[in-house]
């Protein structure tokens, strides 16, 4: 007699699912929401959907069978006790700064960010914390622009320079010109 539990179809579906969101997303992180009540992660929700990004619950053990799926197994060992899927398709790091900025201000630090993958490599929670620091990906293009643009500015405000100043040298003989008696100037 085969006592093997085979897994319902809602299983196989939600593994699946989880195998895809893993797939494609540039950054997910797992976390532990130990302490958080009803109307945090109701609030925690609503910040990630606010920010493009994902943050859900799941079983472990389904997780654990997505992380195989697509080979992220050094997550599984940071499968215990309650963890959230944190992930975003978009910015890799926007769900660190979401958790950093929902626990700022608070006496509790939930949740708390076990380990990550930040664009397919393995993070630990040390490596994951300065991650917060790290602006949006606009904030982070309009800054590259900026410095690159500076230079390009201050070349063009020389040029500029040196026009206005070789014109006011040929404007300052003409009229010295004028002034030692014009006509002799044109004359010769």
């Amino acid at each position: 007699m085969n006592t093997e539990a085979h897994p319902t179809q809602k299983k196989v579906e939600t593994v699946e699912e989880l195998t895809e969101l893993l797939e494609k997303a540039q950054g997910l992180y797992l976390a532990d929401f130990t302490g958080l009540n009803v109307k945090e992660a109701n609030q925690l929700r609503r910040d990630f959907r606010g920010n493009n990004a994902i943050y859900r619950v799941y079983k472990n053990t389904l997780l654990e069978h997505a992380c195989r799926k697509v080979g992220f197994d050094e997550l599984i060992q940071h499968l215990e006790g309650p963890t959230a899927l944190a992930l975003s398709m978009e910015d890799p790091v926007a769900p660190v700064r979401i958790i950093a900025d929902f626990v700022k201000g608070k006496d509790k630090e939930t949740p708390v960010i076990k380990a990550g993958i930040l664009e397919k490599n393995y993070l630990d929670a040390d490596r994951i914390k300065p991650l917060k620091n790290i602006p949006p990906r606009e904030i982070l293009l309009a800054q590259i622009f900026s410095s690159m643009e500076a230079p390009v500015t201050n070349f063009v405000m020389v040029l500029n320079e040196i026009v206005r100043s070789f014109l006011g040298v040929i404007q300052a003989v003409v009229d010295k010109k004028n002034a030692d008696g014009g006509g002799e100037a044109e004359a010769s």
